[in-house]
């Protein structure tokens, strides 16, 4: 099982899970809720990791742009815009993303905690752009590529950003994605062991 998370605020935290080839997702409102919808569709089973579209390390420097910002704006600058720096993002992302995973890990203490960005992976991925305003050639594009079964209707932006968020974590364990994090004295970690994996450029 892997989870996904797109935090955000009220009636705007997308939560998904993956579970072989089947997908849950939710809407909820808050951490509290985002934990209590993933402990109860664990059923027991302890999840292999959680892709998240919140910023898991911090750094020092200008704006507090990271070298996995500076990676990501450089080679898709077609997506600039949506690499933003850190400092400018709101509370529901960071502070929700970083309490998330806080939270994560006091129940699965050993668990892989991966950051995402649904958005500019989309098109690292597709090389398109993401179709905020219609996501049905995303969600198609979506279950052929992962070969996932979702029942009930489209998920929303949010509940999609939380799939991609799972379903990218799994791939990048299955197929050894790079590594965007750094260890350095300009970077800060507030959950220790945490990742940013990304897939070769093509």
């Amino acid at each position: 099982m892997f989870l996904g998370f797109d935090p955000g605020g009220i009636n705007r935290f997308g939560v998904a899970t993956i579970s072989g080839s089947l997908v849950s997702f939710r809407t909820v409102s808050n951490i509290k809720e985002a934990m209590e919808w993933s402990i109860e569709s664990s059923k027991g089973q302890k999840p292999v990791a959680a892709g998240i579209d919140t910023i898991l390390h911090w750094s020092t420097g200008q704006s507090s742009f990271r070298n996995a910002d500076i990676w990501l704006r450089k080679n898709y600058p077609q997506m600039s815009r949506s690499v933003m720096a850190p400092n400018s993002l709101y509370g529901a992302m960071t502070i929700g993303g970083v309490g998330l995973a806080i939270k994560l890990r006091e129940v699965w203490p050993n668990l892989l905690l991966n950051e995402t960005h649904p958005k500019v992976l989309y098109h690292a991925l597709t090389k398109k752009s993401y179709p905020r305003l219609d996501l049905s050639d995303a969600y198609s594009w979506m279950k052929s590529e992962a070969k996932l079964s979702f029942t009930g209707l489209q998920p929303s932006e949010d509940e999609f950003d939380a799939i991609i968020s799972a379903w990218a974590t799994r791939e990048a364990i299955r197929l050894k994605w790079k590594d965007l994090t750094v260890i350095d004295d300009d970077h800060i970690y507030p959950v220790s062991d945490v990742h940013y994996l990304w897939p070769s450029l093509k």
